[in-house]
């Protein structure tokens, strides 16, 4: 029998506690922040005054640091929540996941052809939209930003942990990291809730468990694509 709605979004609150009491909150040192570029600019005049030569220049390109971290508009977090939710991006995602699923015959109750198909798109769809919702409005009711933000630091190493803390953490209003509890609850709402009721019968929470799980592991690896390979 499937489980109601009431009973299953219990359920997803539950997970979310005990993954917000069971890991202490990250804490992530931004990097750069702490000389403003006007201190560079005026530096670099001075220098451009008493040698007048190109050494200036290089020197205020050195000393030059990454802008502070800003936390956005409520109009920037809406955009981001529209494009994530319907944006053309987001849409050929779930156009593509609609088609591996099809590939893969699951579930192989929906069978194949256009109307197994459909079936898988708005499955894709719907599970996106729960997600983008819960994680947004949580965003809203907490104060913080689980947006993806490229990292400021130079190296590989460096950068490589802050695209994979980017999956993990949240940032509140001064820019600091605290584990993701919007991102989490997102996350398993979506699946547990697509798990228990358009998906056949022999799913359950705990398939949508699985499934949550398996969304959170290929998070890292997108994270790592939009650090080191996806430019926009």
């Amino acid at each position: 029998m499937k489980r109601t709605l009431e009973q299953f979004t219990k359920q997803a609150l539950a997970l979310t506690l005990l993954l917000a009491a069971g890991v202490i909150p990250l804490y992530g040192q931004q990097a750069n922040e702490t000389s403003p570029p006007q201190s560079s600019e005026v530096a670099a005049t001075e220098l451009a005054a008493d040698s007048g030569s190109g050494q200036a220049s290089q020197t205020s390109a050195n000393q030059r640091t990454a802008k502070p971290y800003l936390f956005p508009t409520h109009h920037e977090r809406f955009k981001r929540f529209v494009n994530s939710t319907v944006g053309p991006i987001t849409l050929g995602r779930t156009a593509i996941s609609a088609g591996i699923n099809q590939w893969r015959d699951h579930p192989e109750e929906w069978e194949q052809g256009a109307s197994g198909y459909g079936k898988r798109f708005a499955s894709s769809f719907g599970k996106n939209a729960i997600h983008q919702t819960v994680t947004y409005g949580l965003d809203e009711a907490m104060g913080l930003d689980t947006g993806f933000r490229r990292s400021t630091r130079h190296g590989f190493g460096p950068r490589l942990k802050d695209a994979l803390l980017e999956n993990l953490t949240s940032r509140n209003r001064k820019g600091k990291r605290v584990f993701s509890v919007p991102r989490f609850a997102g996350t398993y709402t979506a699946t547990i809730i697509r798990a228990e009721t358009w998906y056949p019968d022999r799913y359950d929470y705990k398939d949508g468990l699985r499934s949550g799980t398996t969304s959170i592991l290929t998070g890292f690896l997108y994270n790592l694509l939009r650090e080191f390979v996806i430019h926009k």
